[in-house]
């Protein structure tokens, strides 16, 4: 076969297998034990779930290559939740709540984003504390080829002084906040807090301790989803075939190969 035609029968028959997974009750027993309660958000664990659920982020069973080159089985989508303004907005909501609070302690003078899927969460942000405070939203470029977020942004975007808190979407290993980070301080800025919706290092990466320890830190949810290095992972020691997170189906709810 084809092996254009071989990869779309594999991806197509992911999308089914996790449509199945969703359609059954027991997906809620499978997200309640990798979902954790974060300290730092107002959303009850029953809520992520509902969010997981209803978006159907999360893939299992699988073998994916994640942006940073390490495998895992279970796959978090941030794409899937995107689609959904109401979701959306329960998230930032929550997150705007947790910007005032810190608004309190530290002047806020921006939100520094990736232009991915995550801007909206900041546009969100921005909208929700609004009647408030206003809050300026900077971009920093994002390829969708490789998931890597660049550091040129708009000449004057982000000043001498200026306070700002760092925003994507999950977290795998702290490498895109702590990115973020290095655009503010290289142009003469400080960062006063970093947000991500999930993290989903399952505390393997102690950078991810360093920044918490070292910043306010908003996380929505810590969601279990270990990850190995390629000589680690069990899935390619069983010969399971790889998919990378960019083939991973971003709308399972979509009719047919819709959800690819």
């Amino acid at each position: 076969m084809n092996l254009v035609l071989e990869k779309h029968k594999r991806i197509s028959e992911l999308v089914d297998y996790q449509r199945r997974l969703y359609a059954d009750s027991t997906v809620e027993e499978r997200l309640q034990a990798i979902v954790g309660k974060s300290p730092s958000s107002s959303l009850s664990k029953h809520e992520v779930i509902r969010i997981l659920r209803d978006s159907m982020a999360v893939l299992f069973d699988t073998h994916v290559a994640v942006v940073s080159g390490h495998h895992t089985a279970t796959y978090l989508g941030f794409e899937s939740i995107a689609r959904d303004a109401d979701l959306l907005s329960l998230i930032s909501a929550d997150m705007g709540h947790w910007v005032l609070g810190l608004s309190q302690h530290h002047r806020i003078d921006g939100l520094l984003v990736p232009a991915s899927d995550a801007r909206l969460l900041a546009e969100g942000i921005a909208t929700s504390i609004s009647p408030q405070m206003t809050m300026r939203v900077v971009y920093a470029p994002f390829n969708q080829d490789t998931g890597k977020i660049g550091v040129e942004i708009p000449e004057g975007s982000i000043q001498k002084g200026d306070n700002f808190v760092v925003i994507n979407d999950v977290t795998a290993r702290g490498s895109c906040v702590n990115k973020l980070k290095t655009i503010v301080n290289d142009h003469g800025g400080h960062v006063v807090g970093m947000m991500v919706f999930a993290r989903r290092d399952s505390g393997q990466f102690p950078l991810m301790d360093d920044l918490m320890s070292r910043y306010p830190f908003y996380y929505g949810t810590n969601v279990t989803m270990p990850q190995w290095d390629i000589q680690d992972c069990p899935n390619c020691r069983a010969g399971e075939e790889i998919f990378s997170w960019k083939e991973m189906p971003s709308d399972l709810r979509a009719r047919g190969d819709d959800a690819c």
